[in-house]
């Protein structure tokens, strides 16, 4: 998982909305990221690992120990 998409599901796993992630990224990491980019990533990675919701992405992160 590159970078990016680390950042975007540790923020997810905090409670934060996407638009407060791309604000995050942008402050925090200097990552200029746009939410519909955002959007994008999440899609791709929850096909990755076959979750049909992102609450389900999350469970599935959390146990591999990716986040």
């Amino acid at each position: 998982m590159e970078k990016r998409d680390r950042l975007i599901v540790n923020y997810l796993a905090k409670g934060f909305k996407i638009l407060e992630i791309s604000d995050l990224m942008k402050k925090n990491d200097s990552v200029k990221i746009s939410e519909s980019m955002i959007e994008k990533r999440l899609r791709i990675i929850r096909k990755q690992y076959n979750a049909t919701t992102l609450f389900q992405l999350g469970a599935l992160l959390k146990e591999n120990n990716i986040i």
